[in-house]
């Protein structure tokens, strides 16, 4: 029969310290920014932009959503690339299964970004 009170006191102990002591650094922050901090609140620090400027136009204007999407697609393909670093630095010491793994994942790569070529994502019209 298992022990099942041993087994969760040893493997979760670590787990709820660690999640016993954040809770208590957080609530010591939180209590000593409260009473620390100077607060005069006026009329500028309570409007709706606090950083004291008024704004140059409504805030419910229509975004392009383009501008996320080619960010999305320019930090997708970096961490790729930031992948192939460390490959070709070790490439003298990999076996012929890490060779064409890579190689597979580069092509993989290049397919993906003439696909956002060929469907014109990366396009500003």
């Amino acid at each position: 029969m298992i022990n099942f009170y041993s087994y969760t006191n040893n493997e979760y102990l670590g787990v709820f310290i660690l999640l016993i002591t954040a809770t208590i650094i957080a609530s010591i922050l939180i209590i000593f920014s409260f009473f620390l901090v100077n607060q005069i609140p006026d009329s500028e620090k309570m409007s709706t932009y606090e950083c004291g400027y008024e704004p140059y136009e409504n805030s419910r204007n229509i975004f392009n959503i383009h501008f996320c999407t080619v960010a999305l697609f320019f930090i997708i393909f970096d961490i790729e690339m930031l992948f192939i670093i460390p490959w070709c630095l070790s490439i003298s010491k990999i076996n012929l299964l890490s060779f064409w793994t890579t190689i597979d994942f580069i092509f993989e790569l290049y397919v993906g970004f003439f696909y956002l070529w060929y469907s014109n994502a990366l396009d500003w019209e």
